[in-house]
């Protein structure tokens, strides 16, 4: 063989197939979560990887059944795993082709092509529920009235509704979005809603690269106006990073007042700092440090709080399992007893305190109502206020009635019914001196 004739075997994966084997694999072995993998990748199109990684997730018991009853690995045990199910996902359930067919994976993987189409046979492609595009308006850096004037300049198509449409119709009006329509909405006045369609086109916008406009869950900014700090107030978010709802807040206080935004680890504090740097908060002193070791010393004045501490992320829409996904008690135990801490925290170091918003991306009972009836129990000198009344009664899904006094005043987003992430939401207030518990 001549020496500059390379085998077949020699020839390279190409890239994007090997930089997603690389993040699955690290995923499976909990490394670090598959959205950090993908922010810290500098070296693919993260779109694909995206794509390609939900694709395995949610169809992940039907592609790692058909690599078992195909033998392709017990075949070709030269052949790497995650390699094998990141192909055999682009080929069953993603571009249904691959390329890169010169290299030995790849040929090997086709090869079955049949008999894996054989295996899969009858199953549902599973699809996650497709959620509009939300786009929130940056006010530190753009009126909405501007950003309203600019879509419309790019023959976007406002569609306007009854100012007391109820919430159920408004649902309604969201599903029924046309391609070049985009809805104002009706709890966050700086939210637009596009179709499902338009996320790809917003994700790579020059808007959003300017930081004018933000992608951000309606449910994530549901908090900041429930906790509604006014114009001029001091504020302290214990558990700030990346940023998002600290940016939020900064514009629901129209840039004036001060925020204390804290975050313990280095890395995150980072994505904080150029959080706030790219969208032009003026008022936001930032912390590296433990909010459970700070108080009313280092943090005067404070009067409105955000505890959105660490959580399963159960309710994350964006979140991907690659494990069996069954609820883990021990974990949810202590993850809610670290909530149970920082909230009462939060209760008891500020004295100048109003109120204090607890959020948390969990669907778990063990992370919500029943930390807000531990926190309660020891710090009687709070009391709930309800975030169905917060909202002028425009929401549905609230809390457990198994917790009386309680679950009726917390707010649920749930995921399917309102179209969003998967969020929990408890309001407090301080009792004024001399009020009893109601």
């Amino acid at each position: 063989m001549s020496s500059t004739t390379k085998p077949k075997h020699s020839v390279k994966v190409p890239t994007q197939y090997k930089v997603t084997a690389k993040i699955l694999k690290a995923a499976l072995q909990k490394q670090k979560s598959v959205r950090t993998l993908i922010f810290e990748e500098k070296h693919a199109r993260t779109s694909s990887l995206h794509g390609v990684l939900r694709n395995y997730s949610n169809n992940i018991g039907a592609i790692n059944n058909a690599i078992e009853e195909t033998g392709i690995l017990k075949d070709n045990p030269r052949l790497d795993p995650e390699l094998c199910k990141v192909l055999v996902t682009e080929l069953i359930f993603g571009r249904k082709q691959l390329t890169g067919g010169g290299c030995k994976p790849v040929q090997t993987v086709l090869e079955y092509k049949e008999r894996l189409e054989k295996a899969v046979s009858g199953v549902e492609v599973k699809k996650q529920g497709q959620h509009p595009r939300y786009v929130r308006v940056n006010t530190n850096l753009l009126s909405v009235a501007d950003a309203l004037d600019y879509l419309a300049d790019s023959e976007w198509r406002k569609k306007l509704l009854p100012s007391d449409i109820t919430y159920p119709d408004f649902l309604i009006a969201i599903r029924a979005l046309e391609e070049d329509e985009f809805l104002v909405d009706i709890h966050v006045d700086s939210m637009l809603i596009f179709h499902p369609k338009q996320a790809c086109y917003w994700a790579t916008h020059d808007m959003v690269r300017s930081k004018k406009f933000i992608l951000q869950n309606k449910a994530t900014c549901l908090v900041a106006e429930l906790l509604a700090p006014p114009s001029g107030a001091t504020v302290l978010d214990m558990c700030a990073a990346p940023g998002m709802k600290t940016l939020h807040i900064c514009n629901v206080m129209q840039n004036k007042g001060c925020i204390y935004a804290v975050e313990l680890s280095k890395d995150r504090y980072k994505t904080l700092l150029n959080t706030n740097e790219e969208g032009g908060c003026s008022i936001v002193k930032t912390f590296n440090a433990d909010a459970l070791a700070m108080n009313a010393e280092q943090l005067p004045n404070v009067e409105y709080i955000l505890v959105d501490p660490s959580c399963s992320g159960s309710g994350m829409q964006s979140r991907m399992d690659f494990g069996e996904n069954k609820k883990d008690d021990k974990r949810l135990n202590k993850l809610a007893g670290l909530q149970i801490k920082i909230l009462s925290h939060a209760m008891g170091a500020f004295p100048d305190v109003k109120r204090i918003a607890y959020c948390t991306c969990s669907l778990w009972k063990e992370e919500n109502e029943q930390v807000v009836q531990r926190c309660l129990q020891l710090n009687p000198q709070f009391k709930l206020l309800s975030c169905k009344k917060a909202l002028r009664n425009r929401w549905v899904n609230v809390g457990s009635s198994d917790y009386k006094g309680i679950g009726n005043k917390c707010l649920y987003s749930q995921p399917e019914h309102d179209l969003t992430d998967g969020i929990f939401i408890a309001l407090f207030e301080k009792r004024r001196d001399g009020q009893g518990e109601e």
